[in-house]
């Protein structure tokens, strides 16, 4: 089986190598073909390597039920041969096919009882060893018949994606679509429920339709991950190829694939280089269709796919495991999952860092200070926390929305035009407002559909964009909003964290490695732990950390 399994993989490369010469080679074929044909040849392309994948999927998955499963039986023969071969004969008793084992027979000799005695401290001795020999039969006996189901599984996986005509066929419902009579649902819930009627011809049928597919709201992970992966590969090379279509977004594509390669754990959520001036992309830590706790972060300015999403992943991996450590040891919570998601689905306000003068910066700072870049992002951002819902396992899994600056504000936007009930919490952080007005009646969480004790702030030193109150009050301001604290504090885990300050350390690990203090707060808000006492760090309002920080400047400016 062992031997099968490395047999079959080789011949898989062999066969997973020739689908990436013909890759390259529509690829090389592109650089100097354009036009209606070219489109549809690298169509053709796409859809045989869609397939090509599916098919190396499947033969992985053979390949390794026969690797584990022939792996697992061999432990359990060698164990038996070790008996067999070595044990019962250097006792001078034999063994039957069935496993019964038969002691030697003591001669009479000189005494009938000695002799008596003797025999019967080798029959029980043969006993236990044919015990032992049993077991293993029966273990190994077991194993057969899980790996004969694990093959049967992965060998039918195989013949549905085969190239038969009855694998290709797909459902009226699905031509429909492809054929323009109709189209997907735009709601997550109803495509979900869609979607889990469909075959696999249907779903390919249906990415081969829109190679966008894996951002549609709804989809299961694993699904828009398996499909953006492979318009990743695709743009990645058209990009490399100078595709003017994609060519100005290699740096960004790139960092995509940096950030999702060899690591199993992360799974794209969106891919979009089309529709906004700045290319799109989400990238989970854990599967958000499995997790108990799942957060969605929104950046602010300056934040953009190349420069950021490798990072922002990085911390939603830091917060994931923070977060996990603080359930494992709370009664009642081991064992829960917790699945962070970088979203940066909307085009950010932009200054450029060379030149606050150029015309980009200019442009950039007149962004920042209107709702214009929130106000498109929102419906998406909106649309996406429903689709987190509608596809998590239980269905309604403990969700929290963060927003950073800008991205508060997005956040704030999003969670307006959302339904009660799909988002639990909410966290930001640095907030200049989240577009709730300046009323003097605090109801600010009416208006973002979510309920008291659920919404919490931080507000570091020295960062003046929480006390812009540009959109709204920042909510430092407000006091429906709980306020955490940033300084440097020892933990409930008992862990002793560096403080944050100014406008970016909220989310970043300190110089040790572990997360800052607002890091720890915000992983315990998203771990859904908030309402424990003691596990939060409190802190103080705007009003309080701002009159310190002037307090401080003043004092400074007399010495």
């Amino acid at each position: 089986m062992t031997d099968y399994a490395t047999s079959l993989l080789a011949s898989n490369s062999t066969f997973t190598d020739q689908v990436h010469r013909m890759d390259r080679a529509v690829d090389s074929a592109m650089d100097r073909w354009q036009g209606d044909a070219a489109a549809a040849a690298s169509a053709r392309s796409l859809s045989e390597s869609l397939a090509s994948s599916h098919i190396d999927t499947a033969v992985i998955a053979i390949a390794e039920a026969h690797a584990s499963h022939g792996s697992v039986l061999d432990g359990i023969r060698a164990s038996l041969l070790a008996i067999v071969d070595f044990e019962v004969p250097g006792a001078g008793m034999t063994v039957a096919d069935d496993g019964s084992v038969t002691a030697p027979t003591v001669p009479v000799g000189g005494g009938v009882v000695i002799a008596m005695l003797l025999q019967s401290q080798l029959d029980a001795q043969a006993d236990a060893i044919e015990v032992r020999i049993k077991a293993l039969l029966a273990q190994f006996g077991d194993g057969e018949v899980q790996a004969a189901q694990a093959i049967r599984v992965a060998q039918h996986q195989l013949d549905a994606v085969s190239n038969s005509p009855e694998a290709a066929t797909i459902s009226p419902a699905v031509s429909d679509i492809v054929n323009g009579k109709t189209s997907l649902p735009s709601d997550p819930a109803q495509l979900s429920e869609l979607w889990s009627t469909l075959s696999p011809a249907d779903k390919d049928a249906l990415f081969a339709h829109d190679n966008y597919i894996g951002n549609s709201d709804g989809l299961p992970v694993t699904d828009r991950d398996h499909y953006n992966r492979i318009k990743l590969d695709d743009e990645l090379s058209r990009a490399e190829a100078r595709d003017p279509a994609v060519s100005d977004r290699l740096v960004d594509l790139q960092a995509v694939l940096d950030t999702i390669a060899n690591n199993p754990d992360r799974m794209l959520l969106l891919l979009d280089t089309q529709s906004g001036v700045q290319t799109h992309a989400a990238v989970a830590v854990g599967n958000p269709d499995t997790a108990d706790h799942v957060s969605v972060t929104t950046p602010g300015l300056g934040t953009t796919v190349g420069g950021a999403i490798g990072a922002m992943t990085d911390e939603g991996e830091q917060i994931k495991l923070t977060a996990e450590k603080q359930l494992d040891n709370m009664p009642g919570h081991a064992g829960e999952t917790v699945s962070t998601v970088a979203w940066i689905g909307y085009d950010a306000p932009q200054l450029d860092k060379e030149d606050y003068t150029s015309e980009e910066s200019l442009g950039g700072l007149i962004q920042v200070s209107e709702e214009w870049n929130a106000q498109a992002a929102a419906p998406n951002l909106s649309q996406f926390y429903e689709g987190i819902d509608a596809s998590n396992h239980d269905g309604d899994p403990h969700l929290t929305a963060v927003g950073h600056s800008y991205g508060s504000l997005t956040t704030g936007l999003a969670l307006q035009q959302t339904p009660a009930g799909i988002v639990d919490d909410v966290i930001v952080y640095g907030s200049p407002g989240l577009g709730t007005g300046h009323d003097f009646v605090d109801s600010s969480l009416d208006k973002l559909n979510i309920e008291p004790g659920h919404a919490y702030e931080m507000t570091a030193h020295d960062d003046p964009v929480a006390h812009l109150n540009r959109f709204g009050w920042s909510p430092g301001y407000m006091s429906e909003f709980t306020h955490l604290d940033t300084d440097a504090e020892t933990t409930a885990d008992g862990v002793a964290r560096q403080g944050a300050t100014g406008h970016s350390e909220y989310p970043r690990s300190g110089d040790d490695g572990e997360l800052r203090t607002s890091g720890y707060n915000t992983a315990v808000v998203i771990a859904g732990l908030a309402d424990v006492p003691g596990q939060l760090v409190i802190g103080d309002s705007a009003i309080q950390t701002g009159g310190r920080d002037v307090l401080t400047q003043l004092i400074d400016a007399v010495r």
